[in-house]
């Protein structure tokens, strides 16, 4: 392996150099004709004034190049020239302006002749390394190690960003802090995996609402009772966590009629387990309810209890209130079970093998759990105090002989002139003796061990020294807080060496998301036997390897990608299991699932690539593409640090500006999952509101909306419609106090139709605050006066009219209609022409006129997304591409989507890299 990669290396390097030099030479004369016949005379009358013969304004020159094959090679030459062009910024308004047809016919000619590529000769670029972002670190420990309960990157230092994205490999470093904080988290994550599930019990509650009224004579009352008017039964549902002996508590009563009581059966799965008499009458008023205990074995899983009422009695002829005898139902209550359970490993550890045991089989009682038995003992929020001599017990059940440990946790309220004494007992058999010494109830520890025999036992905790002085009112109480039960002990449960490294290969194919190759097996098994060497035991072992892959670049970097075959030029197609990752992290920011790997594994992902893209749009965790990807398009992001003055805009505070962000984010995943065009960003009559945000956008159609539920509304009879006019958006786009014109103006250029404007030049003074805040002149009319510069004017008139568009919102998004107590100007025109009078008239000239351009933005930047790299100027093709497969699909979303999936930098790799 290592004698092989200078070789691919080289080739990596020499392959596409020389296939560029290939392409370059046979396009050295390419539109050489019509630069000389049609573009050099556009060039030589509009531009060569100020930009040839020694004149370099804006530092850039025409005339600089040795020979015509030197100047079409520089492409970033001709790419500031088209920008100056399609923008309209030059020639600037004070000098002779070529017309439209010759400023489209010189973009043509740039377009079709220097940023020519040979489409037999497809370059997908240099593959980026790049290691997990936060968000991705994240996401792949929860998924793969199915960790929910924290998030480990907090701690990470935030982000570079490259191209608006902070998924950008360019950017994404490793300093020795940051390994420093891969290391810690990698222990924290370890210790989480490792962390036991408590073992479960069932302490539940089945309410009267749980069970059916499939029979007519079963009804249910508003109070929450369930009714048996006559020979009937209903059915409810629960959990069995574990086989094992149960306790059922059912609160009934019966209203009385005929010589009788009521009586009721129970039975699960249809299995009869016994009658019971019901003798506490019903009453509108008090304590009603009889609790009826009964015990029976469970097994695991879900099962169904039906209760059953068997002696119905009506007679007319009674005496009032005696007619009728029906059957009440409250509520049955399920504990158990009253034997030892195994501690649960955690879901990882589960996943991986099931021979892992965390742990001995463990009984774990609150003081809550236990009966009083004889005694002043009562209940006393999660312990039960015994304020007199006396004891509590619990059921033990013990299915194998041996040594136990059982832990008490109890507290004492001290008085008199010894401490609180207390025993635990199997029925009357004292098995540990101890002594309470801690004050005002602060709880102790107390531990031991003990051979239980393999029977049912009397588990008690007695309390044996009451005191109370009448005089001083010292009084001496007991609290039980907690007992544990576990063992027997000789059941320790081990992993062994074998066992472990058995395991190595499992545990790094999940972490690493691919499998591993024979020299990393060996590497990480080796490991594991050094732990075992150093003293560990086997989930020790297991848990210094886990920690060792966190660490490793192999979990830290998405996986370089293989050839598999299927050479085009200079390139080949990428493994599949790339492909996987690629897919997952593109559309989930988070790793494949198991049966995405498992199709790449069997080769059958490329066959069935446009059901696995619709399926993975389709999952819940889709949400991260209107998370994570337009959270940084649209800079939603930004909106966790907005801050707005109470005293100026007293609508945004209360929430509003997550209302903000959840309505775009709502928006998005709408037009993505529904597969809608993504023109409806421009110009959709509708968005996704709460009550909140209705309210502030004083929407009529918006009845029944609920502050915590985002619903579709139309936005039909409203000055709003797509992106353009959401909150978000037009919050980000405004300073504190005011709204920025040309924040919002370069947001519409360089974030909707993709065409920035030029740098702002260091020298120009901005806008005088205290100015704007007190004049009587709309900004509009303040911001014209200031940009009087002719220096300035090109360029701004190619920025401003986006922003005065949207002067009609404030600097939260409301609707206004006048700014300094003046009417507002929303007026425009495009650069190439077309008027508009407010933002309406906007929408329109973009969602039609300059849809394409629209495209091309979100196709570019979903590009960068999911490759994690810059556009480059080979991608141009790419970019084309996607835009011509888009407007074929009328412009659907997902098509636009899949066409990046299928594009040549997504699928492809350069030979040898």
């Amino acid at each position: 392996m290592i004698a092989t990669r200078p070789p691919r290396l080289l080739l990596s390097i020499l392959l596409p150099a020389l296939a560029c030099v290939t392409a370059q030479a046979a396009a050295a004369g390419r539109g050489e004709e019509s630069y000389k016949k049609t573009i050099l005379p556009l060039l030589e009358q509009y531009c060569y004034d100020c930009h040839s013969d020694g004149v370099r304004k804006g530092k850039f020159a025409l005339d600089e190049h040795d020979g015509y094959s030197a100047m079409l090679g520089d492409l970033d030459f001709w790419d500031h020239v088209r920008q100056m062009l399609v923008t309209h910024v030059m020639p600037p308004v004070d000098a002779d302006i070529p017309p439209l047809p010759q400023r489209d016919e010189a973009v043509k000619w740039i377009d079709e002749n220097v940023f020519y590529f040979d489409p037999k000769l497809p370059d997908p670029g240099h593959t980026v390394l790049r290691r997990l972002n936060r968000t991705e670190y994240d996401s792949t420990v929860r998924e793969l190690l199915m960790i929910y309960s924290f998030k480990p990157s907090s701690e990470f230092p935030p982000e570079d960003t490259g191209y608006g994205f902070d998924n950008i490999g360019a950017v994404l470093s490793i300093s020795p802090m940051l390994m420093e904080k891969y290391l810690r988290a990698a222990s924290r994550i370890r210790a989480e995996v490792m962390k036991p599930r408590p073992p479960e019990r069932a302490n539940l509650e089945i309410g009267a609402s749980k069970f059916d009224r499939k029979d007519k004579n079963v009804g249910f009352e508003d109070d929450g009772l369930l009714w048996f008017f006559g020979n009937a039964q209903s059915t409810a549902s629960f959990y069995v966590p574990a086989d094992g002996t149960y306790e059922f508590t059912f609160m009934v009563a019966a209203t009385r009629a005929g010589p009788d009581h009521a009586k009721m059966r129970y039975a699960i799965d249809g299995e009869q387990r016994g009658d019971l008499d019901v003798e506490k009458e019903w009453k509108d008023k008090g304590d009603s309810w009889q609790k009826v205990r009964v015990e029976t074995h469970l097994k695991q899983g879900t099962r169904k209890l039906t209760v059953s009422f068997l002696n119905d009695f009506f007679d007319e002829n009674a005496p009032e209130g005696k007619k009728d005898r029906n059957l009440a139902l409250e509520k049955v209550q399920v504990t158990g079970p009253f034997g030892l359970v195994a501690a649960r490993p955690g879901r990882f550890l589960e996943w991986l093998s099931p021979a892992i045991k965390l742990g001995l089989p463990a009984m774990e009682l609150t003081g809550e759990d236990f009966r009083p038995g004889a005694g002043d003992a009562s209940p006393d929020t999660g312990a039960i105090l015994l304020a007199s001599a006396g004891w509590v017990g619990h059921p033990l059940e013990i299915s194998q002989p041996g040594k136990y440990r059982i832990t008490v946790k109890a507290g004492a309220q001290q008085g008199g002139p010894e401490p609180a004494k207390f025993e635990v007992r199997l029925g009357d058999k004292t098995v540990h003796a101890g002594n309470v010494t801690a004050k005002e109830q602060t709880p102790q520890w107390f531990s031991f061990d003990t051979e239980l025999s393999a029977s049912r036992h009397d588990l008690r905790v007695a309390f044996l020294n009451d005191f109370y002085d009448p005089q001083t009112k010292a009084d001496r109480n007991l609290w039980v807080h907690q007992v544990r039960v576990e063992g027997p002990l000789s059941e320790a449960a081990t992993l062994g060496e074998e066992q472990v490294t058995a395991l190595v290969p499992r545990m790094g194919e999940r972490l690493f998301r691919r499998p591993l190759e024979d020299t990393e097996k060996a590497q990480w098994s080796a490991l594991a036997k050094a732990a075992f060497a150093a003293g560990e035991d086997g989930l020790g072992a297991i848990g210094t390897v886990m920690e060792g892959m966190l660490a490793s670049p192999a979990f830290l970097y998405h996986a370089a990608p293989l050839p598999s075959g299927d050479r085009v030029g200079s390139t080949e197609l990428i493994d599949e299991i790339t492909l996987a990752n690629r897919l997952a992290y593109f559309l989930w920011a988070a790793p494949p699932s198991d049966a995405l790997l498992e199709k790449a594994k069997k080769g059958e992902l490329r066959k069935q690539l446009g059901e696995v893209v619709k399926s993975m749009l389709a999952d819940r965790k889709a949400w991260a593409m209107a998370e994570h990807f337009a959270g940084q398009w649209l800079q939603l992001r930004d909106m966790d640090g907005v801050y707005r003055s109470e005293r100026l805009f007293p609508e945004f505070r209360g929430g509003m500006g997550y209302a903000m962000l959840r309505e775009t984010q709502h928006f998005f995943d709408h037009i993505l999952r529904e597969n809608r065009s993504v023109i409806e960003f421009l110009n959709a009559d509708y968005t996704f509101a709460n009550s909140q945000l209705a309210k502030f956008y004083d929407l009529k159609d918006a009845k029944g909306l609920k502050k915590d539920e985002f619903k579709k509304v139309s936005l039909e009879g409203t000055p709003r419609g797509g992106i353009l006019t959401h909150g978000s958006i037009l919050t980000l786009t405004s300073n504190a106090t005011r709204t920025n014109i040309v924040k919002r103006g370069k947001f519409v250029l360089e974030t909707i139709i993709g065409m920035p404007p030029p740098p702002v030049p260091g020298d120009i003074p901005t806008l005088n605050e205290e100015k704007v805040r007190f004049s009587h002149l709309t900004l509009r009319q303040q911001f014209e006066k200031h940009r009087e510069d002719m220096s300035c004017a090109g360029c701004h008139a190619f920025l401003d009219p986006m922003g005065f568009a949207l002067e009609n919102y404030d600097a939260v998004g409301r609707w206004r209609e006048q700014d300094h107590k003046q009417p507002i100007d929303a007026s425009g025109m495009w650069v190439r022409g077309q008027k508009f009078s407010d933002l309406k008239g906007l929408r329109e000239i973009l969602a039609n006129d300059l849809k394409d351009d629209f495209v091309r933005s979100l196709a570019e930047h979903l590009l960068i997304y999911s490759l994690g790299r810059g556009i480059q100027h080979q991608d141009k093709p790419v970019i084309a591409e996607i835009v011509k497969k888009t407007q074929a699909a009328e412009y659907r979303f997902q098509a636009m989507v899949q066409a990046v999936v299928d594009s040549v930098p997504f699928q492809r790799m350069r030979v040898g890299e």
